[in-house]
């Protein structure tokens, strides 16, 4: 009994004396390291004003808890970096304290930095910042910022940027006396946000991502969906530019990168990845060619691939399911026209602008299938060399059977003619292509086409004038191919490349070219 009363009255003073420690440190110590630590922060600072609500010593995991931070700018550096926010708590586990004290070296388990809110103003590119260096070694094993809310815009123009619920873990931060504090310190992270927003620097566009996940044990970064918001109507929007130029809304789901290296992309701007996936797209694109045409050679796709300043190694690319609209105000026409693109389907493989492949043989692809104007379904096989010094590529494609009056919403807006009866069988093409031409051949089967023209001002097709032009033109046109007791017409691909515009442009020119000798009673060889 005796022994038992003094192991009682040991551990009673044990406990005692832990609560008269614990009291003495939020009374006395607790305050004195949190005015400490203020005041350095503050003297060290001449733009900022830090203050904090509470501090508490982690005896047992030795570390430190810092709650109720505030950081407030002391002046307005309006147009060089203005930034103020709030953290909830910062949580120091694992301080080695000797390391610290005699090597004068930070070495830290984990921190944890939760709730942090930030507003501000940054110029881009940070360049602009002035970087900082740090007076001594810094080792730390995990940093996770739990929580993050951030809104910023960039002092030099409209654009503007914010995440909304982030969480970033960041693993074996490593920093040496003298180091510059840079991204090129993380080497593994992991990252998650409910929401990315962006704003564009003329303010035209909205991108916004949300349920962004990636992951360094598998380097795999998930992406719910990215949408592309214009700020604008169509015709608002194209007028506030001076030459035509495109307006592009667009929606994409279930995006997945695969063998994606993040922190490669942020330190050098590489992008690799065994196989990006794009469950969903929708896409409606808009122009008024009524504006003045911009002037100036346009870049082939894969020259743009090369030009990119980052190492692009992507072994294939797929899209399971998109629609594409496309509707286009001809410059003489009262309204606009368009094509439309369902259920399209798409694979390319191998883009790279690896240096490797201009002594290497070989080349990207894509190939794709689609229903045109939901009807007729089309495939397509484009092939061309890596680094060929013409671009040359070739590209061949079929298209089933579908009611030709079925092409009326993009042909009497745009071409001021439509079709008032017959039917395409099939079409098959193949054509080969460079930086100057475009040659090949086409074999179109339809019958029972009949065409009428369209007044350009009026929008009529009874007029005298404009029935006597559908005569002739159905004159010159075949009413079908084959006609009845005679070969099949072979139409003649020949188009010369307009370097002023884009790539997609020479495919389609080529292709219409192939159609227009296919319609001719007697096409040119």
């Amino acid at each position: 009994m005796m022994k038992r009363n003094i192991f009682l009255k040991i551990l009673l003073g044990i406990v005692t004396l832990m609560l008269l420690i614990k009291l003495s440190m939020s009374v006395f110590i607790d305050p004195c390291v949190r005015k400490r630590i203020e005041t350095t922060l503050n003297e060290r600072n001449s733009d900022y004003i830090v203050t904090i609500g509470k501090v508490h010593i982690l005896m047992i995991s030795s570390g430190i808890k810092l709650s109720g931070i505030k950081i407030r700018p002391k002046k307005d550096n309006s147009g060089i970096l203005y930034l103020c926010g709030e953290i909830a708590s910062v949580k120091l586990k694992g301080i080695k304290l000797a390391k610290a004290i005699f090597n004068k070296d930070i070495n830290i388990r984990k921190i944890t930095i939760s709730e942090s809110s930030f507003m501000g103003k940054i110029p881009f590119p940070t360049e602009a910042i002035t970087p900082v260096v740090l007076p001594l070694n810094i080792r730390i094993g995990i940093v996770l910022f739990d929580k993050i809310n951030l809104s910023v815009d960039n002092t030099a123009n409209a654009a503007s940027y914010s995440i909304k619920d982030g969480v970033l873990k960041l693993y074996e931060v490593q920093v040496g006396k003298q180091d510059t504090l840079s991204s090129d310190i993380v080497k593994q992270f992991d990252f998650e946000a409910k929401e990315l927003v962006s704003v564009s620097s003329d303010s035209m566009y909205l991108f916004k991502a949300n349920g962004l996940t990636y992951l360094t044990a598998s380097n795999t970064l998930v992406i719910t969906n990215i949408s592309i918001q214009p700020n604008y109507t169509d015709y608002d929007f194209t007028s506030r530019y001076e030459f035509q130029t495109s307006r592009i809304e667009a929606g994409f789901s279930d995006i997945y990168f695969y063998d994606f290296y993040a922190s490669d992309y942020f330190r050098s701007g590489s992008l690799k990845s065994s196989w990006i996936e794009i469950g969903k797209m929708d896409m409606n694109v808009f122009r008024d060619m009524r504006k003045q045409f911009p002037h100036g050679n346009k870049p082939a796709f894969l020259e743009m691939v090369y030009n990119y300043p980052g190492i692009i190694q992507i072994d294939s690319i797929g899209l399971l399911n998109g629609n594409v609209i496309y509707t286009e105000h001809a410059e003489e026409a009262n309204e606009p026209g368009s094509i439309n693109f369902n259920e399209i389907s798409v694979k390319m493989y191998k883009i790279t602008n690896d240096t490797i492949y201009k002594t290497e043989n070989d080349s990207s692809e894509l190939r794709g299938d689609a229903l045109l104007m939901g009807k007729g379904k089309m495939t397509i096989l484009l092939k061309g060399r890596i680094f060929d010094s013409q671009n040359t590529f070739s590209l061949n494609g079929t298209l089933s059977a579908m009611d030709a009056n079925e092409l009326n919403p993009i042909l009497e807006k745009n071409a001021f003619i439509y079709a008032t009866s017959g039917k395409i069988d099939s079409m098959n093409f193949s054509f080969t292509a460079n930086n100057a031409r475009a040659t090949g051949k086409m074999i179109l089967l339809y019958h029972g086409l009949d065409i009428a023209v369209k007044n350009k001002q009026t929008d009529d097709t009874t007029a005298f004038r404009e029935r006597f032009i559908s005569l002739i033109v159905n004159r010159k046109v075949s009413d079908s191919n084959p006609i009845a007791n005679d070969d099949v017409r072979e139409g003649i691909i020949d188009y010369e490349r307009d370097p002023e515009k884009f790539l997609l442009d020479y495919y389609v020119k080529s292709i219409l070219s192939g159609i227009r000798s296919s319609f001719d009673k007697s096409p040119k060889k």
